[in-house]
C-alpha cells in the first residue's frame, strides 16, 4: 500500500501544480481584461476630448488590477507594458509625478524589455516614456535603434521616430538623426497622409 502511494504521489503533485498554474492563468486573464478596457476607455476619451483626464480613484483601481494580474503572471511582457501604459497615465493626469512614480514607470517599461528584447514597441514606448521626463540621452538613442531595427515598417513605429526625430532636431547624434529621417520617408511613402499631418504638427525648430 505505501509503494502504491509512493507510485501515485508524483501525479497528484503535478496534478496540484496544473491545476495551480490554470486557476493563476484564469486570476491573471479577469484582472488584464478588466484593465485593458479602462485603458481603452481613457484612450477613446482622450481623442474625443484634449482635455481629458483620468479620475484618481478610477486610476488607482485600474493600477490594482494590472499589479494583480502581473502578481499571477510574473514573467509576462504584455502585463508588464500594460502596467507601464497605466503608471504612463498617473505621470500624465499628476496622480504619480514624484520621482518614485516616474522611475516606476520607466522600469515597467525596462522590465518589458527585458522580457521580450525583441519586441520593437516596448523600445518604442520607452524612448517616448524618457522623452516625456525630457531624458535624451544614450538610453533614449539606443531605444530608438532599437525600435527601428526591429520593427522599421510598423506605422506607429515610424510616426514615434518622426514625431521624436523632429521634436528633438539638433540634440541627437548624426547617426541617430539619420535613422529617424530614414524612418520619416519611409513613413512619407507608405502614409503620405499622416506624414504630412505631423510635419504640420511637429514644424522643424
Amino acid at each position: 500500500m505505501y509503494k502504491r502511494w509512493l507510485m501515485v504521489l508524483p501525479g497528484i503533485v503535478l496534478l496540484a501544480v496544473a491545476f495551480n498554474t490554470a486557476w493563476n492563468l484564469v486570476q491573471s486573464e479577469v484582472w488584464r481584461s478588466q484593465t485593458e478596457d479602462f485603458l481603452d476607455h481613457w484612450v477613446t476619451e482622450a481623442k474625443e476630448d484634449a482635455g481629458f483626464t483620468v479620475d484618481k480613484e478610477q486610476w488607482l483601481l485600474t493600477l490594482a488590477g494590472a499589479d494583480n494580474a502581473l502578481d499571477n503572471m510574473s514573467g509576462s511582457p504584455e502585463l508588464q507594458m500594460m502596467r507601464a501604459k497605466v503608471l504612463d497615465w498617473g505621470v500624465k493626469n499628476n496622480w504619480a509625478t514624484s520621482e518614485t512614480g516616474q522611475q516606476m514607470e520607466l522600469d515597467a517599461w525596462q522590465q518589458a524589455i527585458l522580457q521580450r528584447p525583441a519586441w520593437p514597441y516596448s523600445w518604442s514606448s520607452y524612448a517616448q516614456a524618457r522623452s516625456q521626463r525630457s531624458l535624451i540621452d544614450p538610453l533614449f538613442e539606443q531605444a530608438l535603434v532599437r525600435a527601428d531595427q526591429l520593427g522599421p515598417w510598423e506605422q506607429t513605429l515610424m510616426e514615434n521616430a518622426t514625431i521624436l526625430g523632429r521634436y528633438y532636431r539638433g540634440w541627437l547624434s548624426e547617426t541617430v538623426q539619420a535613422r529617424l529621417d530614414d524612418s520619416q520617408q519611409r513613413l512619407a511613402k507608405l502614409y503620405p497622409h499622416r506624414a504630412r499631418q505631423l510635419e504640420k504638427q511637429y514644424p522643424l525648430p
